[in-house]
């Protein structure tokens, strides 16, 4: 990257460890990219082995339907470089591959690779009908729920970001209470309120959680799954999920699921709510409490993401499907029957808000075909986002970007007061998803070009900065929009600015760089961008193109006396909405620019 006249050349670092072993690895291409095949249809990974790699020629591999029952077993023969792994299914499924090196003594603790596949996943019906009391059993308890005041309790505490109040909460509510962390914006207004359950296990919550979300803008609620104080890290029993589980009167989950719902009664009472929006959001555990919340709550619920949620298809064992998360006794009736009244499936009927949930492919927790089919149950516009290649969140956090990228870009737009569209095209046949990602990128560039719409507001209200403020600009892409979440926590107290803008390349950039940048009045501005010129978002660029650009940006910086940082591109070997385009090179020599 050149230097830029009159201005050092400055890049920050970037951490990428390399490993020379990841050269020698498999590589598997699935047939279709989105993951998702229709019934009949051959589905299946190409295989390939790199040239001179010291990886054996055979190797084996089962493909379990819904991960429990083997469809088909194989090896690949590797001698000539390739091979492929494939079935076909006539009946909607999750396909679940375990690849290992042939001849092994004993099976390994850990395949070499797992892969997964869906078949017509829209088509996933439950497995046991609901109770016909169900909806019954959950008026009597809401009922009881909303006899009893909620006697809020907020003890202050420091944030540690600055224009952030931070409190800890305790409510009343059926037989305990609800308690955690909530933030609110230290000015006078009202907010959006984004109200986040949490994942298994018993440990202190993080303040962090809602500070962010707060310095964003909302009033952000962190609910504990249990009865105890947000920094408290002990109490309950390890395998709380366990207790009661033989009688719906007595399931732990009763109380958790009661306390999710008491939160969103808390948060209609405050006078700086909004009195509109309510976004409820979790991952794992906090997903399974999120989709119940946003069942029986379907009146001030206004839009939910989740992410690998648990507690779908408890019954899964019994009916050819892998359960997972609670992992409830299926060998027990009685376990199976409360089950079904705890089983987000059930309550998925009723939600009326647009939802975005991901899915693992290879998720072993939260399996896929459970979550497919409490998606299918919504009734509500939704948004499937398919992590090909992912297991739990916590084991392949490396694999969820673009659940990440998603869920930011639906924050954004529901904070800037925007409505939620889900785009239901994963369940469409190959290519639809880029299609319509694409069709979109063409209706945003007839209508607003170079996204001058989307700070123009922002911008706006922006204060001239204080004498001898060093006010610094962020500009780029998804990932540069992602940084500007952690400023408050990463530079409290910083006059730091984030103006990024997901998918945009460096000609909409240019062309934004005036009131986005200059009428800001900065001292620096920090650039990241060119990975999405070389994905062809706006059409063809050459690096010359994107040079030029980037050049431009920073000859108009010069001339109004901001300093420029210009920051390496990231490492891609795939964009996932544009396959094909081989940029690793073209990064190499962007940076080497």
């Amino acid at each position: 990257m050149r230097a830029v006249s009159g201005f050092p050349k400055l890049i920050l670092p970037l951490f990428v460890a390399v490993l020379s072993a990841a050269a020698q690895q498999l590589s598997f291409t699935p047939f279709h990219q989105n993951g998702v095949y229709n019934v009949g249809e051959s589905a299946g990974w190409a295989v390939t082995r790199p040239a001179g790699s010291s990886l054996p020629d055979k190797f084996t591999f089962t493909i379990k339907k819904n991960n429990l029952d083997v469809l088909k077993t194989g090896t690949l023969d590797l001698s000539s470089g390739a091979a492929t792994i494939e079935t076909t299914l006539n009946e909607p499924a999750m396909l679940y591959a375990e690849v290992n090196p042939a001849g092994a003594v004993a099976p390994p603790s850990k395949p070499y690779a797992t892969l997964g596949a869906a078949i017509a996943p829209h088509r996933f019906e439950p497995a046991v009908p609901r109770p016909a009391d169900f909806d019954a059993f959950w008026e009597s308890k809401l009922k009881a729920l909303r006899e009893i005041p909620i006697n809020p309790q907020l003890t202050p505490v420091d944030s540690s970001v600055p224009g952030v109040e931070l409190s800890m909460v305790k409510l009343d509510s059926l037989g305990s209470h609800v308690q955690g962390f909530l933030a609110r914006p230290q000015r006078e207004g009202k907010f959006p309120a984004v109200v986040i359950y949490q994942y298994a296990g018993v440990y202190a919550l993080q303040p962090e959680t809602v500070t962010t979300r707060a310095a964003e803008g909302w009033l952000a609620f962190d609910v504990d799954s249990h009865d105890m104080a947000p920094n408290q890290s002990t109490g309950p029993p390890p395998n709380y999920q366990q207790v009661g589980n033989t009688d719906r009167e007595t399931s732990y989950f009763l109380k958790m699921y009661l306390r999710d719902t008491r939160a969103i009664d808390y948060i209609a009472t405050r006078p700086d709510w909004d009195g509109k929006t309510i976004v409820v959001m979790g991952t794992s555990m906090g997903g399974q409490q999120s989709l119940v919340t946003a069942g029986l709550n379907s009146d001030k619920v206004t839009a939910l993401i989740v992410n690998e949620p648990a507690g779908a298809d408890s019954n899964g064992n019994l009916h050819g499907r892998r359960a997972g998360y609670p992992n409830w006794d299926s060998k027990d009736p009685r376990v199976m029957q409360t089950a079904l009244y705890f089983d987000t499936v059930n309550f998925a009927t009723h939600i009326q808000a647009p939802s975005l949930v991901a899915v693992g492919f290879i998720d072993t927790i939260a399996p896929p075909a459970g979550i497919w089919t409490a998606v299918n149950q919504i009734p509500a516009p939704k948004e499937v986002v398919a992590m090909v290649e992912s297991d739990h969140n916590n084991i392949t956090p490396d694999k969820q970007e673009e659940f990440k990228e998603r869920s930011e870009a639906v924050l954004q737009t529901i904070l800037e007061g925007g409505k939620f569209q889900p785009d239901e095209s994963l369940t469409r046949p190959e290519g639809a998803r880029r299609q319509a990602r694409t069709d979109r990128w063409k209706l945003a560039l007839e209508t607003d070009p170079a996204d001058l719409k989307v700070y123009r507001e922002a911008n706006a209200k922006l204060p001239p900065p204080a004498p001898g403020e060093n006010r610094v600009v962020f500009l780029g892409d998804s990932i540069t929009a992602g940084w500007a979440r952690y400023f408050s926590t990463l530079f409290p107290g910083k006059p730091y600015i984030g103006r990024g803008i997901s998918s945009e390349t460096t000609q909409q950039m240019l062309i934004r760089f005036r009131p986005d940048v200059i009428d800001l009045h900065p001292k620096v501005v920090v650039i990241l961008a060119g990975t999405n010129d070389i994905a062809g978002n706006t059409g063809r660029s050459t690096q010359k193109m994107i040079e030029d650009n980037i050049a431009s940006m920073a000859d108009l910086a010069q001339v109004n006396g901001i300093r420029v940082v210009l920051v390496s591109v990231l490492p891609a070997d795939d964009y996932w909405w544009q396959p094909g385009m081989e940029p690793a090179e073209k990064i190499v020599a962007l940076n080497n620019w």
